[in-house]
C-alpha cells in the first residue's frame, strides 16, 4: 500500500477548473457511524509500536486514554459498511484511504484487506498528514488519471479515535468512530466532480457568502472545523443554502453531510477547513446533466 502525505503549495494546486478533461461522476456517499466500545488492551508488538510512536511524540503512553477509545480499527469499520452493502462491489482500478488519526491496530494492512473485499485488484493508496483536508485530497488524487478518461476509484474517509497519546483534534472536541464510502463509476443519479480547490482562506465566511450569492440555488456544506471557524464570525445560521456537518465528526463530517443531503439534480459545494494551516478545502460538484 502507498502512503502518500501532504506537501507544500507546490505539490497540489491551489485551484484547478478546467473542463476540458473527462469529469469523474460520482455516486451518493455511503455513510457509518460506530458505537463506542471498550479497545482492547494494548499487548505485545501492539504496544511496543505505541509506545515508540508515542516517545516520536514526546508523550507518555497513556493506558486510561487508549481505553476512553471508540474501539474500532480500520477493519472493523470498512468490513461493517462493505457488508451492509447491496448487491455484488464493482470492479475498481483504485482504492484510497483518507484519514487523520492512523489505525488503532498498526499490524492490520487495511488497504490490502479492502482491496481483496473488491474486484479487479485496484492499486490502494494511503492519505493522511493534513487533518481534515484528507478526504479532498483523496478524490484529487482519484480524479488526475481521469484527464484521459474516468477511473473506477473508490475513497474511504475513516475517522477512528482509539489513541494511547493526546492529539488536539481528536481530544479537544471528542469526535466518534466513522467511515464514508465515496464511489466513482457511471451509475445512475450521480454528480460530476467540477472541480477541487485549496488555498489560505483567512476570512472563509466571506469566500462562502460570495459563493452563495454568485449561485442562489448552491447548496453549501460545511465540515465540522470550517463550522468552528465560522461561529465566532457568523452570528448563527448562514442561511437556508448552507448546511452544518456532524460536529462529532472531524475528516467524515463533510461527506456523511454529503450524504445526508444528496441531490443529483443541484449544484453542491463540500467545504471544510484546516486551522492550522488556514486552508480552506472545496469540492465542486454539479448535475450530470449540466455540461
Amino acid at each position: 500500500m502507498k502512503h502518500l502525505l501532504a506537501g507544500d503549495d507546490g505539490a497540489v494546486a491551489a485551484q484547478d477548473r478546467r473542463r476540458d478533461r473527462a469529469t469523474l461522476r460520482l455516486s451518493r456517499p455511503i455513510a457509518r457511524s460506530f458505537p463506542s466500545r471498550r479497545p482492547e488492551p494494548l499487548r505485545d508488538l501492539d504496544r511496543r509500536i505505541f509506545e515508540d510512536l508515542s516517545k516520536s511524540f514526546g508523550e507518555l503512553l497513556d493506558d486510561e486514554l487508549y481505553a476512553r477509545g471508540g474501539g474500532h480499527s480500520f477493519i472493523d469499520m470498512a468490513g461493517e459498511l462493505l457488508d451492509s452493502l447491496d448487491g455484488p462491489l464493482p470492479p475498481l482500478e483504485r482504492l484510497l484511504l483518507a484519514y487523520h488519526i492512523f489505525d488503532s491496530c498498526p499490524l492490520e494492512v487495511a488497504g490490502c484487506y479492502i482491496a481483496n473485499r473488491y474486484p479487479g485488484a485496484p492499486e490502494v493508496h494511503s492519505v493522511s498528514g493534513q487533518g481534515v483536508g484528507a478526504g479532498f485530497t483523496a478524490l484529487r488524487i482519484l480524479q488526475a488519471p481521469s484527464r484521459a478518461a474516468p477511473e473506477k476509484g473508490a475513497v474511504l474517509v475513516i475517522d477512528q479515535t482509539t489513541l494511547p497519546f493526546r492529539d488536539r483534534d481528536l481530544h479537544s472536541d471528542p469526535i466518534i468512530d466513522a467511515a464514508v464510502l465515496l464511489t466513482s463509476g457511471d451509475a445512475d443519479a450521480m454528480l460530476e466532480l467540477e472541480s477541487l480547490t485549496e488555498g489560505i482562506a483567512l476570512d472563509p465566511g466571506t469566500a462562502l457568502r460570495a459563493h452563495a450569492a454568485q449561485d442562489p440555488d448552491l447548496l453549501i456544506i460545511m465540515g465540522r472545523e470550517l463550522c468552528k471557524r465560522l461561529r465566532p464570525l457568523s452570528n448563527g445560521d448562514f442561511g437556508t443554502q448552507f448546511v452544518a456537518g456532524a460536529a462529532d465528526q472531524l475528516c467524515t463530517s463533510a461527506w456523511a453531510a454529503l450524504a445526508d443531503h444528496w441531490d443529483p439534480d443541484r449544484r453542491i459545494l463540500v467545504a471544510d477547513f484546516d486551522p492550522c494551516a488556514e486552508r480552506l478545502f472545496e469540492a465542486w460538484l454539479r448535475p450530470v446533466s449540466c455540461w
